[in-house]
């Protein structure tokens, strides 16, 4: 089943074991067949220009020579980050942040790399600057470890982790057309730059105001050089919002709340359910013999335990309490400070996450690729509950208990954009 899984993937007709090939460039790259044992042996002695038959030492020195290379590709390097849409207000307190997401070895650095499409523009570029002079000296990188670049093309070339954090709002009297084909003909060039640039292992991370999932769906739809799985959209900010709300409303610490989860196209139509929140509650567990104790008894009663429910059975009117939660939510958009510091946390604990030595169990609110999860069209990507795999990627978790009303709302929402998805061809690389 695996060699058949192998030939059908790449189009090859081998029948028997072993089976070998070549990756060109690097690991996961384009892969092209030597062939079985023979092949191999063939390919051995001509890559290694070896005339007759390959010794003991020979052998050894050349299996020597490919677990060195095996090593050093392990071995993390420098990590460079590019930031597209520097002067958001985002982007100083983004980069304070960053310093306690990423791990760094002895010897290692991070270097960071800040467009703008307004940089040409000199008193934008000359603030953007002042905000760099002001913030270096508190950061724990090296010095000079933040440069500016003029292209994209300069922002993505050996990048690793590329965040996208620019104003994709509407514009005054911008009809809703015109706004979509603004974000989508920037997508469009940022997807060609990627496949041009970019290495196979970049992720990007959209992390801004506007039609998030639809301009990463843009990415996924044509980007061609790195994995769809890398693209993804920051979302669990929206849940965030919400958690001093629910927390007022059960009159309990908002350390106790977890963030709820964000279905749907976010930055056109999402839904927070609320009610699926998780809270850390405490629980009163009764001894046996408290049933029978006498009066006045002095002995414990039982013991508190700390337990983790939903808040759904807190909340005696869901319509009435997401009413009010939607309210804050439109709130806090004409405060668009308090709505960046959530965007900012969400952000930073993705990164935390996904740059970890380890790979974390954590359920969290990310958009991605719909593989059709949740009842989600694929190929297209939406907010949703997803973990990562043992290849570090983000995908939907698909035993994530999704309440009757989420249910309903990923139906509407999936109604509601169909007419959109057509209009720009998106989630054709799926169907």
């Amino acid at each position: 089943a695996w060699l058949d899984k192998i030939n059908s993937a790449n189009h090859w007709y081998h029948t028997t074991s072993p089976i070998v090939w070549r990756e060109i460039n690097r690991r996961g790259g384009k892969a092209y067949l030597i062939g079985g044992l023979g092949e191999f042996w063939e390919y051995c002695y001509d890559y290694y220009g070896f005339q007759s038959r390959i010794s003991k030492q020979d052998l050894s020195r050349m299996i020597t020579d490919n677990l060195l290379i095996a090593s050093e590709s392990k071995e993390k390097k420098d990590v460079v980050i590019s930031i597209i849409g520097a002067s958001s207000m985002m982007m100083s307190l983004l980069i304070v942040e960053l310093q306690d997401c990423i791990k760094l070895k002895p010897k290692e650095a991070v270097y960071l790399r800040l467009f703008d499409a307004d940089l040409h523009d000199v008193d934008k570029a000359d603030y953007l600057l002042e905000v760099v002079d002001e913030i270096t000296p508190s950061l724990k990188w090296r010095p000079n470890c933040i440069s500016l670049v003029s292209t994209i093309a300069e922002a993505v070339t050996d990048c690793d982790l590329l965040l996208v954090i620019e104003d994709f709002n509407r514009h005054p009297f911008e009809t809703t057309n015109d706004w979509y084909r603004r974000c989508m003909t920037s997508m469009l060039f940022l997807a060609a730059e990627i496949n041009t640039y970019a290495k196979r292992s970049l992720r990007v991370v959209l992390s801004h105001d506007g039609p998030l999932c639809f301009n990463a769906s843009v990415l996924v739809e044509n980007c061609t050089k790195i994995r769809l799985a890398n693209i993804v959209a920051v979302t669990a900010d929206e849940g965030m919002v919400t958690i001093s709300k629910a927390a007022e409303h059960v009159d309990d610490l908002v350390e106790n709340f977890w963030c709820p989860p964000v279905w749907g196209f976010s930055g056109t139509s999402s839904f927070v359910d609320v009610g699926r929140t998780v809270i850390k509650a405490e629980v009163c567990r009764p001894y046996r013999r408290t049933l029978t104790r006498k009066e006045g008894s002095r002995l414990p009663k039982g013991v508190i335990l700390p337990e983790l429910r939903v808040l759904g059975h807190l909340l005696k009117s869901d319509d009435a309490f997401y009413k009010r939660v939607e309210t804050k939510k439109m709130g806090l958009k004409d405060i668009s400070g308090q709505a960046h510091f959530a965007k900012i946390r969400a952000t930073a604990s993705l990164i935390r996450l996904w740059f970890a030595e380890e790979n974390s169990d954590d359920i969290i609110s990310l958009g991605v690729c719909s593989n059709g999860s949740f009842g989600f069209p694929p190929g297209v990507v939406f907010s949703q509950a997803v973990i990562q795999n043992e290849k570090r990627l983000w995908e939907p978790f698909t035993n994530f208990p999704v309440s009757r009303k989420a249910t309903y709302r990923i139906h509407d929402i999936s109604l509601e954009i169909g007419d959109l998805l057509k209009k720009y061809n998106l989630g054709e690389k799926m169907t």
